[in-house]
């Protein structure tokens, strides 16, 4: 009898004696990133505030309203201004923000997204609100043993010091970490990075207004759920975004000026340094090498390769599984693998798409390769003459 008196306690202390006794890896981690963590939410609602009216507009008058003011002239004026050399970036940062998410939403909107978007409203969904800022910090975590995303979270600006020693604690828990600057991110408005060139800020406003769109399809829900669809989105995404950027830029004469071409190299003279080349034979390798399960061997692989790079003049401050599954995301990047096949896959889809809308609406419902090679063969037997 005395004994089961107590078995009603026991029972509930069983998932107490049973549950790890370290919190987990995840878990760790948070705690660890906390005193440096983003206040996204804070952010958003503070922008967001800020550009009630142009929400408010985008969504009940918007086609009308950003063909209107993106056909303006003084669009392009203001990003002149904005963009020159010494110009007064805090006073023209309202105006270069409103003629940027107005000529944005226009050429999307002329490229076909009119009528293919989750919520029928006016303008596009969700209006194109944008913020010009310095983007926080992000902290990556990949498993030693991939070359995959497998959390991230966003952090305020931190020193180098500061990155090393909170990288140091994240890699004491089993894992690679990597504290690392960001072009731009998702939020809303979009936080785009402050640049010198009017294109790569074009650029970025419709790649991140492109990741905003998605949400509501596959292509964006699925973001999280592997390292595949995380790759077509970003391609995606990339790859579009400079198809936007670059043709408005051309349309308002905003191209940033032609490079010089290099001078003729004397024949004894060495082959100028391939960075691209280079990761690409880095990140092929190290997949190698992790592939027979050579963990340690890859990651001294890698900090040899950074270490050879520092001769030829680029500075990594630190290469590892996190920087590959980060960077390599974008298909078609420097640290993109060799054999990834997202990117012609994608280029292929758009060639054979009628639109920028209609290569958008075949590509957001994709959440895998198989699904991708589907699609684009589909796209190409229906473009092919008759």
């Amino acid at each position: 009898m005395h004994v089961l008196r107590w078995l009603p306690s026991v029972l509930l202390l069983i998932p107490w004696l049973l549950s790890p006794l370290q919190p987990s890896t995840a878990a760790r981690i948070r705690d660890l990133a906390s005193p440096v963590s983003f206040r996204l939410l804070d952010w958003e609602t503070q922008h967001l505030a800020q550009k009630a009216g142009a929400l408010w507009t985008g969504l009940t008058t918007g086609s009308a309203a950003d063909a209107a003011d993106a056909a303006d002239t003084s669009a392009a004026e203001r990003l002149r201004a904005y963009f020159a050399n010494g110009a007064d970036k805090a006073a023209l940062r309202p105006a270069a923000e409103a003629a940027l998410q107005a000529l944005v939403a226009h050429a999307y909107r002329d490229g076909g997204l009119r009528e293919a978007q989750p919520v029928q409203v006016p303008g596009l969904f969700p209006p194109v609100l944008v913020t010009l800022t310095p983007p926080p910090n992000v902290l990556v975590i990949a498993p030693r043993t991939e070359l995959r995303v497998e959390s991230s979270a966003v952090l305020q600006a931190m020193d180098v010091p500061a990155q090393e020693q909170l990288e140091a604690s994240a890699d004491s828990t089993g894992v690679s970490s990597l504290v690392a600057p960001i072009g731009g991110l998702a939020t809303y408005p979009s936080m785009v990075l402050e640049d010198e060139s009017a294109q790569a800020v074009l650029a970025s406003v419709a790649h991140e207004w492109l990741h905003q769109y998605l949400i509501f399809y596959p292509l964006g829900e699925g973001y999280w759920s592997s390292q595949e669809t995380r790759e077509i989105n970003e391609t995606t995404a990339e790859m579009i975004g400079q198809e936007v950027g670059s043709q408005i830029a051309a349309q308002l004469g905003l191209n940033p000026p032609a490079a010089a071409p290099p001078p003729a190299a004397p024949s004894r003279q060495r082959p100028a340094f391939d960075f691209r080349a280079f990761m690409r034979e880095t990140r092929g390798h190290t997949e190698e090498l992790l592939a027979q399960g050579q963990v340690d061997q890859a990651e001294a692989y890698m900090r040899a390769r950074r270490d050879e790079l520092q001769q030829h003049g680029y500075v990594i401050r630190k290469l590892n599984q996190a920087y590959f599954a980060l960077y390599g995301s974008y298909g078609e990047g420097f640290a993109a693998s060799p054999s990834n096949p997202i990117p012609d896959l994608l280029r292929s889809l758009r060639a054979n798409s009628p639109s920028l809308g209609d290569f958008v609406v075949r590509v957001r419902g994709v959440t895998t390769v198989a699904q991708l090679r589907e699609v684009a063969a589909r796209a190409s037997q229906t473009a092919l003459p008759a």
